[in-house]
């Protein structure tokens, strides 16, 4: 995670979601087929769809939580298996088409923005939102940058 997630503003996550993964599939279109499987192979992935599935699953989780929290009915914190939070993930979306992928990496995408956007003034200041919202979005773009 960042460094000091005290310093994470609305700014900053709306900025994140509406310029860096805003950009992030026509980025990886761009990059030619050995750059595409270099990046895939240094992430860990088999395709990109596998870590669109794995993106969207941890932004999923944290919509969830998120919501919990604000809506008073807080999810008890739980410890997390990565490998079999994203091998279920990648279950999940195995069927779905890229098309269809992309439409639902879109449509959270948008949920986001509108999750964070609508944020009540305070709520940066939870630990519990600050850090998932920080991970999912800031750290994780940072995990998965395209360069």
């Amino acid at each position: 995670m960042s460094e000091d997630r005290s310093t994470i503003t609305t700014q900053m996550l709306l900025d994140n979601l509406d310029s860096d993964w805003k950009t992030y599939q026509q980025a990886f279109l761009k990059l030619d087929e050995p750059a595409r499987k270099l990046f895939l192979s240094t992430q860990g992935y088999a395709s990109f769809h596998d870590l669109l599935a794995h993106i969207l699953a941890w932004w999923e989780e944290a919509v969830l939580v998120i919501a919990s929290i604000l809506e008073m009915r807080e999810l008890p914190q739980k410890e997390y298996d990565l490998d079999a939070f994203n091998e279920v993930a990648i279950e999940k979306y195995r069927s779905w088409t890229e098309a269809d992928l992309q439409i639902q990496f879109e449509n959270l995408r948008q949920e986001l923005i509108n999750l964070v956007a609508d944020l009540p003034p305070d709520s940066l200041s939870n630990k519990r939102i600050r850090g998932w919202l920080d991970a999912c979005l800031l750290d994780h773009y940072k995990v998965h940058r395209i360069q």
